[in-house]
């Protein structure tokens, strides 16, 4: 499975200056390792004299090629020995370097952790995008926690891991280099022996490799899983609750939970085990260099420095030996990413699909056929629509009835173009709904379904969903309208009270009342009523009646009813089953001349 990493270049390009500058420095600090042997070397023979009194400062130094000599930098007297001042300034270049070198490592990786959160930002963004692009087909078959699992955590893990990649892949193998050079041109011999048993620290590597080559993809899937059992019990929790189901639910987190974190310790503890593997293997390299230096009789100074050096190495190796297990996860972290971000939807504008203003409201069916897809993409063989021919004239009421699964709501997700006819053409105003703008298709639609939806923030904001530009003064005319506004200001905070989860703080009529509200709002030639009163007690369905009446006003109005009560009054009322249109008429006409709509008002009238 390949990565896509190309896929983010259009992300890189806003910030390529502070990217390159952060690689720069990353070159930097690579590059300074070549003044540490000299400088060490100078500061060495200063410091340990080997039985001497002291260096003299008129000795001179090697300085990458540079015959340096204090007493002629100085002006000082060539005989002159260095005292417990000029040990002191010697050695204090030890910490400065370090300084240096750590301040160019901290800019390299500040600079691009700076560069990866940015990018981070813009990749969330438009993965999120990318999900609301989708069709409801695409969420029927998709699980939420697994897209929040992608928008959040996949995102991450990409944006961490690729940005620890590049400083791994850009500094680390410059540093490594350097150094050698460095090594291999003033003592070539024990180098090698200190380093010709560090090949087989990749032996070791490779092994772990291949085991938990798996384990990362298989952490962040189960991190997915986890996502999707909390998501699902949180927005079911009354359900939970009802079914006492609250130890089922727990057990299916920690299982979920369990199995993510058998695969993240896998994963870290060979990860981990890399770096003392390293060590351990290159120390066997150290030692024998060791032996050969005593043998040799060579300065202890120039030792210390060398095998100062030599350690640098090891730090950019361990970083180098997990960047196979670093790619397992980023890899698939990508990958998930990607898939989103490239996902056609099913339901898209055309590419000249032109604005709609405001509509007046007639809607045609013409010869429409629709069928839903299995989740491996065909189509179910009983179609939910077969062949409807229908015409909704403007500013009237349509009422739709028959049993369930006759193709009701059907009609309405082909209204509103969640789904697109597999023949036929469904118009609006003789507008073709394919050639037609999404977003101007839906401002002309208003919904007021069964199921309210109602986010976590205040009546207020609820209600001004509707239409996102309303003033308070409109938001509270249109709750007035909605027959909303006697229990609204009666709540604790009055339209800033805050609904709760799913408006969990409010009962059925009352959230209801607030989508009508929402509705009222948004002031839509055109309006959807899903069986808007079929939950609610007598009482309340007086209310609500009441409030869609004055809703209704002037609008083509569209609404399935199981309640043949709530739509006597409709101009005409379509029945259907199977999918076809079976009589179109009045109630006194259908009672006439249908015979399934008699047997649906008898079972709820109670007439023969």
């Amino acid at each position: 499975m390949k990565m896509p990493v190309k896929r983010f270049i259009p992300y890189l390009k806003p910030v390529l200056p502070r990217f390159v500058l952060g690689l720069l420095m990353g070159v930097l600090a690579a590059l300074f390792n070549a003044v540490w042997l000299p400088a060490c070397n100078i500061i060495f023979s200063i410091v340990l004299h080997d039985g001497s009194d002291s260096q003299p400062l008129g000795a001179t130094y090697d300085f990458l090629g540079i015959d340096l000599n204090f007493a002629q930098i100085l002006h000082l007297d060539p005989s002159a020995k260095v005292g417990l001042m000029g040990v002191i300034i010697a050695a204090s270049f030890i910490p400065l370097m370090l300084l240096i070198n750590g301040l160019l490592d901290y800019l390299n990786k500040y600079l691009l952790a700076w560069v990866g959160n940015k990018m981070l930002q813009d990749v969330r963004n438009d993965v999120f995008a990318a999900v609301l692009r989708q069709s409801p087909a695409f969420f029927s078959g998709t699980k939420a926690g697994e897209l929040i699992q992608t928008v959040l955590n996949q995102s991450s893990v990409a944006q961490r891991n690729a940005v620890q990649y590049v400083q791994f892949m850009t500094s680390n193998p410059l540093k490594i280099l350097v150094i050698l050079i460095s090594l291999f041109s003033q003592h070539a011999f024990f180098t090698f022996m200190s380093l010709f048993i560090f090949p087989i620290c990749l032996l070791p590597v490779i092994r772990l490799g291949k085991k938990v080559r798996k384990s990362g993809k298989k952490e962040e899937q189960m991190t997915g899983a986890m996502l999707t059992t909390m998501h699902e019990s949180l927005i079911g929790i009354r359900l939970v609750k009802a079914y006492a189901r609250e130890n089922y639910e727990v057990r299916r987190f920690v299982e979920a939970n369990a199995s993510m974190s058998r695969n993240a310790i896998r994963w870290q503890r060979a990860s981990e085990m890399v770096g003392p593997i390293v060590e351990s293997v290159a120390s066997i390299g150290i030692a024998a260099g060791l032996v050969y230096w005593w043998a040799m009789g060579l300065k202890s100074s120039e030792f210390i420095a060398v095998v100062l050096l030599l350690t640098r190495i090891y730090p950019p190796a361990k970083e180098l030996s997990r960047v196979n297990l670093l790619l397992q996860k980023t890899r698939y972290a990508i990958n998930c990413v990607v898939n989103v971000l490239d996902r056609e939807p099913d339901i898209k504008d055309a590419q000249e699909a032109q604005a709609l203003g405001r509509v007046k409201g007639e809607i045609c069916f013409d010869n429409v056929c629709f069928s839903y897809a299995k989740p491996d993409g065909r189509k179910l063989e009983k179609p939910a629509l077969d062949s409807v021919q229908l015409r909704l004239e403007p500013g009237r009421f349509y009422a739709l009835v028959g049993p369930s699964g006759a193709g009701k709501s059907t009609l309405f997700s082909l209204i509103l173009r969640f789904y697109d006819p597999d023949s036929g053409v469904v118009r609006l105003d003789g507008h073709d709904l394919k050639k037609v703008t999404q977003q101007s298709l839906r401002e002309n639609i208003g919904i007021v379904s069964q199921d309210t939806f109602l986010f976590h923030d205040t009546i207020r904001e609820n209600i001004r969903y509707g239409r996102l530009d309303a003033t308070d003064e409109e938001i509270e005319a249109a709750a007035q309208k909605a027959h909303a506004h006697e229990f609204i200001i009666k709540q604790d905070g009055g339209y800033d009270a805050v609904v709760g989860d799913a408006g969990c703080n409010l009962s059925g009529g009352q959230k209801q009342r607030i989508s009508i509200a929402r509705a009222v709002l948004r002031n839509a030639p055109i309006l959807l009523l899903d069986e808007a009163t079929s939950a609610l007690d007598t009482e309340t369905e007086k209310i609500i009646q009441d409030a869609i009446h004055e809703l209704s006003e002037g609008r083509t109005v569209i609404a399935i009813a199981h309640r043949l009560s709530t739509i006597l009054e409709a101009d005409q009322i379509i029945v259907m089953a199977e999918g076809k249109v079976q009589a179109k008429g009045t109630h006194a006409e259908l009672l006439a001349s249908s015979s399934l709509y008699q047997k649906l008002a008898a079972l709820q009238f109670q007439e023969v």
